[in-house]
């Protein structure tokens, strides 16, 4: 890179300063990338475990609408026998 020539000598300080600044940018840019990259990985991971809990959910639902039948059939049955006896 080519130095900013102040009253006939370089301004070492300005030329630094860019630096600083661009490494700065760099640095914020690749930070934010990798952040990107980071939050992009746990939604897919969050969006899969709600997937998961979703399935989960229903086959428990499922079981307890199973249960609450078996439930009913041998409360009934139970009626039925004390009716006879």
């Amino acid at each position: 890179m080519s130095a900013i020539l102040k009253n006939g000598s370089f301004d070492v300080l300005k030329v630094s300063e860019i630096n600083n600044t661009k490494t700065s940018l760099i640095g914020k840019n690749e930070s934010i990338t990798k952040r990107y990259e980071v939050l992009k990985e746990q939604l897919e991971i969050a969006l899969v475990t709600k997937e998961q809990a979703i399935n989960e959910n229903m086959f428990l639902e499922n079981q307890l609408h199973n249960a609450r039948e078996e439930i009913h059939r041998l409360n009934a049955e139970i009626n039925k026998l004390t009716c006879k006896g």
